[in-house]
């Protein structure tokens, strides 16, 4: 895979791959690709790589606008799709044949370096390998742990004023699992006089609602990325967002007004539920401003978690089957979405008692087969056992067994995904909207030796945060090309919020709910 910044290998040249020269019409291409494209068949004792390297220059010379890009440059144009299958999964999706070549011409170079670094082992490796040998209790500090622990006292730096402002937040106030709805409160809180060391003003533009924030409790309890603090009400809900910089404090390295910000472990410092908000700059990851529309930067955790599920899970390769439960969610979307570009097989499996605008079973198919599902199944938790959804596939003769089973649900269903997974493989848990815990037989572990983990985006952002950026990129490319949809509905958060809240309960609802803000609040004197 390139490293960060690096460009692809070359491709090999185009016109010699086919054999043709570079003012060969469009005939002479066609029949030099036919002749060649049997020859070199693998079926039919051919090479392999010669076979891929036929295949990509047809598709580059046979069409106009890529020959012409590829005559001016000497480089093939990639689609947002050639670009995922490029970089996803450490390379397993690109074209093999192509980074052959490069690994041959780069081998002796490569272990030239490797051989001299060998040899020399400079001051600071030989100082770290000498502050290992004594032991965990000699640590160093630098100016930024010393402030983090310590802090930086008041008078000592220019404090930056504060507009006298009543920001619109929702508090979270008190658990309710029956009547979640009730558990919110709109308020309108005054703003700080002034920003502290490491502090900015950020204006929330939009949030989504998701399961853990209804619940966050209920989330919390089962998520220990989440710090104490979240779970002792009242608190500002909501845990993903897109917001912009208004106002900087001292000490502020990276950001400045007008940046478009994340939050860096969602919903464990700080809300996402409010208009406008002071908080610490180490709390925030800067991204590129309009990256994306803002809806969908609003809903990047959704997008994160699909990305991540599939790239860090099952050691995929194309044509492998992935099964998952929750597809009419968002991530769920998302998933099935990615798995057809990384052309993966993805099998959906929804609820069937569910009931709502987007739960009529044959628009549901549809709707998921269109955005790219190999197979929809329906669970039902009073006519199914847990062999329910391995007997399902077996009776639509769908035999290869899924690399990789993706849980949102929890308790049975979660078995029944375990069921269908081949010998060795993953099952991995990422929300549990039942609140049922995940039960798989011990003749699945032992006899099966199937494995069960557990997937936590906020943890993930916490030990990966400079990663965060560059994936968020790569989603954004998807996005803006129209490959990647999610169907959102808005609401604006001061006014509209008990509507909101109310559609994001409904069953079947087939759409995100999104916090719009718009009137960030009043001013005071």
């Amino acid at each position: 895979m390139p490293a960060a910044g690096e460009k692809p290998a070359p491709e090999p040249d185009m016109y010699a791959s086919l054999g043709v020269s570079k003012t060969a019409t469009n005939t002479e291409i066609r029949r030099a690709y036919r002749n060649l494209i049997t020859k070199e068949h693998p079926d039919k004792g051919g090479d392999a790589v010669k076979f891929k390297r036929i295949q990509r220059a047809y598709d580059v010379l046979s069409d106009p606008e890529k020959r012409s890009h590829y005559d001016a440059t000497g480089e093939v144009e990639r689609s947002v799709e050639e670009e995922l299958l490029e970089t996803f999964g450490g390379g397993a999706f690109r074209d093999t044949g192509r980074d052959r070549a490069r690994m041959e011409k780069e081998s002796l170079a490569d272990a030239i370096v490797s051989q001299e670094k060998q040899k020399k082992e400079s001051h600071t490796s030989g100082f770290e390998a000498w502050m290992r040998a004594r032991g965990e209790s000699l640590q160093t500090y630098g100016v930024d742990e010393v402030i983090e622990r310590n802090g930086v006292v008041k008078g000592s730096y220019d404090e930056v004023q504060l507009p006298k402002i009543r920001a619109f937040n929702v508090m979270y106030k008190q658990p309710s699992m029956t009547k979640p709805a009730e558990a919110f409160e709109v308020k309108s809180t005054p703003l700080p006089p002034t920003l502290e060391w490491g502090q900015v003003l950020i204006n929330v533009k939009a949030a989504s609602i998701g399961p853990g924030d209804i619940h966050p409790l209920f989330a919390s309890s089962m998520d220990p990325a989440t710090t104490e603090a979240m779970r002792r009400p009242p608190f500002v809900a909501g845990s993903s967002m897109i917001a912009t910089v208004l106002k900087t404090g001292a000490g502020i390295k990276q950001l400045n007004e007008g940046d478009w910000v994340v939050p860096h472990k969602p919903g464990s410092e700080f809300g996402a539920w409010a208009s406008i908000a002071v908080v610490r700059e180490k709390d925030l990851i800067k991204i590129p401003t309009d990256l994306m529309p803002l809806e969908y930067a609003a809903m990047h955790r959704e997008l994160c978690v699909a990305y991540r599920l599939l790239e860090d899970h099952g050691d995929l390769k194309p044509g492998d089957a992935v099964i998952l439960n929750g597809a009419t969610g968002a991530i769920g979307g998302c998933v099935i979405q990615l798995c057809a570009m990384l052309k993966l097989r993805a099998i959906a499996v929804v609820r069937r008692h569910e009931t709502g605008p987007a739960s009529d079973p044959v628009k549901v198919e549809k709707r998921l087969k269109a955005l790219g599902a190999a197979e929809v199944l329906a669970e039902d938790d009073a006519k199914m056992g847990a062999s329910g959804l391995k007997l399902e596939l077996e009776k639509q003769k769908f035999f290869a067994k899924p690399k990789l089973a993706l849980d949102c649900v929890g308790g049975v269903s979660a078995s029944r995904l375990a069921e269908t997974l081949q010998d060795g493989c993953e099952l991995v848990c990422f929300g549990c909207v039942t609140g049922k815990a995940v039960t798989v037989p011990w003749t699945g572990l032992v006899g099966r030796g199937l494995v069960v983990r557990g997937f936590s985006l906020r943890k993930w952002m916490a030990a990966n945060k400079k990663k965060v950026p560059k994936m968020l990129e790569t989603l954004a490319k998807l996005v803006n090309a129209d490959k990647i949809r999610i169907d959102f509905t808005e609401y604006e958060l001061s006014s509209e919020f008990t509507e909101a809240m109310e559609h994001a309960l409904e069953p079947g609802k087939g759409t995100k709910v999104l916090l719009r803000v718009n009137d960030v609040g009043s001013t005071y004197t």
